[in-house]
């Protein structure tokens, strides 16, 4: 999203909320363009539209970042963790589990992934273990793995790569010295 982009956004969220306090100036202005130029403006900005015509208060960036990544959802026709178990139902019925490459064709790629996560095919159509079980650990590994990829969108590019230096960072940090000091008492007054 381009810096003019964001100036006309935050011009229309203060007309569409005359009310509030947002406004373009220039400090407003840098963190929205940090904050929303990995995505494309036009769907920033239909998402935003969008939010005008149900949200009573303005939205936030992670609004915005929010509506972003709901609508690039439903424009990849993700399922709900509900249907999803109920398409592996089906699927345990149909294909049985003789055929689990068909079945992972028809099931696509982050249904079948979520069904390795459990435990793979074969325990989906073998195990003992009670629907109820399966559903709620099939269903739990689903739902975080579209959590992870909605944070994909969520998250800006640019924090997800500061992140990733700093823990990088902390990470060797800790490995050296620091680490040792917790780890043995290296110097250290007290203990733990």
């Amino acid at each position: 999203m381009e810096r003019s982009e964001v100036a006309q956004l935050l011009t229309m969220l203060s007309v569409a909320y005359p009310g509030s306090k947002i406004s373009a100036d220039e400090m407003t202005l840098s963190l929205w363009h940090e904050m929303l130029s990995d995505l494309p403006g036009d769907v920033v900005g239909a998402a935003t539209k969008r939010m005008i015509a149900k949200l009573r208060f303005p939205p936030s960036v992670a609004d915005v970042r929010q509506a972003v990544a709901e609508a690039v959802t439903e424009a990849q026709g993700v399922v709900s963790a509900g249907e999803a178990w109920s398409r592996v139902k089906r699927a345990i019925a149909w294909y049985g589990w003789q055929r689990g490459e068909e079945a992972r064709k028809a099931l696509g790629e982050d249904i079948w992934r979520a069904v390795c996560m459990v435990g793979g095919w074969q325990y989906m159509c073998l195990t003992d273990d009670d629907e109820s079980t399966r559903s709620a650990q099939f269903e739990r590994r689903y739902t975080a793995m579209q959590g992870k990829k909605g944070d994909m969108i969520q998250i800006p590019e640019s924090v997800r790569q500061d992140m990733a230096r700093l823990v990088g960072e902390l990470t060797a940090k800790l490995t050296g010295g620091e680490a040792k000091r917790l780890e043995g008492g290296n110097g250290d007054d007290g203990e733990f």
